[in-house]
């Protein structure tokens, strides 16, 4: 990474690897309408899609592809609703993803897993990445140790020779609802380890962002904990990804994140509650009394972030504390949690209620 450069992209969240290979399997052209949008998103997580925070979830999601270039969202204001988030009323997905359907060159006798091929509409591409599949269907049926479940990329590696070619898929066309499944290629997502120390016997684990933050939390927590089991280092936007590991952690009930309020900072616990619930883990809540002593601070300059976006950030904030952080995004500020330094955190109580 140059000097300068953003920091990379963490791999796209489960949920949002789903949405977008439910609508690359139902785009026709490259614009996609509201109910082509909501019926992918019903199809590919049912659960979500009916669940009271359907409409964040929606946005967060179709925001996180549009952060990889899976997808273009509107830029006028025409094309959003008026609900809160904003929705857009139609998006678009880049021309590589429609790529004119191409039959394979001769017939293929696919495996029982990969019968929906025979009616699929699939391109050049996606049929030899299919065929490939294919073979390793075909061979490791012989062979049942073979179906021994390993990590992604051991998997990728074994069918196609590249470690990071199912990386590139699972967000395509052949993973979308009634195709390919990670269970069917007997793989997973190895998600990246979560730092964490036991302070206390509660049932409440807090995730700090920051390095610095976590220290100092973690000193001051540890000498009177309260509610709280578990603080753990969040690694920045590392913790989209680790926030499965809450799993192997007994005996918590409520999972708190505390974070910095800018763009960053408000979609990593966003992206994260949603891979939470996923797991079946409580949703990421908001630590409100960090928050709201850090919204008493003086801001700094940032990059201006446009109303729909700010609208779906702050969205997993409660009022006030939204309205506050929305103002902030969309005035081009932000607030770094290192503002609550050690000396405040230490002589003002209010943020262990």
């Amino acid at each position: 990474m140059t000097a300068g450069s953003p920091p990379p992209l963490p791999p796209l969240s489960p949920a949002a690897a789903s949405l977008s290979a439910a609508l690359q399997a139902r785009a026709e052209k490259a614009t996609v309408s509201r109910a082509t949008l909501v019926e992918a998103f019903t199809a590919a997580l049912p659960g979500l899609a009916s669940g009271e925070h359907a409409r964040t979830a929606l946005a967060t999601l179709l925001h996180e592809l549009a952060d990889h270039r899976l997808l273009n969202l509107p830029t006028s204001r025409a094309h959003w609703d008026a609900g809160r988030p904003r929705l857009p009323e139609q998006v678009r997905l880049p021309a590589t993803t429609q790529a004119t359907p191409r039959a394979p060159r001769e017939p293929v006798s696919w495996r029982p897993e990969l019968d929906w091929a025979y009616t699929a509409r699939l391109t050049a591409a996606q049929t030899e990445d299919l065929l490939a599949c294919n073979r390793w269907f075909r061979d490791s049926s012989y062979a049942p140790d073979r179906r021994t479940p390993i990590p992604l990329r051991e998997r990728s590696y074994e069918i196609f020779r590249d470690e990071k070619r199912l990386d590139a898929l699972i967000s395509g066309a052949l993973f979308a609802p009634g195709r390919l499944t990670l269970d069917q290629l007997a793989t997973y997502r190895q998600p990246p380890p979560l730092a964490h120390h036991q302070v206390g016997d509660g049932d409440t684990l807090l995730v700090v962002e920051n390095s610095d933050t976590y220290a100092t939390l973690h000193d001051l927590i540890a000498k009177q904990p309260g509610r709280i089991r578990f603080i753990a280092f969040g690694a920045g936007r590392s913790f989209e990804a680790s926030v499965s590991r809450l799993t192997e952690l007994s005996g918590i009930h409520r999972t708190f994140y505390y974070g910095d309020l800018d763009a960053d900072g408000l979609a990593i616990p966003a992206r994260a509650s949603l891979t939470a619930l996923q797991h079946g883990l409580p949703p990421i809540e908001p630590a409100t009394d960090l928050y709201r002593l850090l919204l008493g601070h003086t801001p700094t300059p940032s990059a201006l972030v446009a109303d729909d976006r700010a609208q779906t950030l702050t969205a997993w904030l409660p009022a006030p504390l939204s309205t506050q952080a929305h103002d902030l995004l969309t005035a081009g500020q932000r607030l770094a949690q290192e503002a609550t330094n050690r000396n405040q955190l230490s002589v003002d109580s209010s943020w262990r209620t």
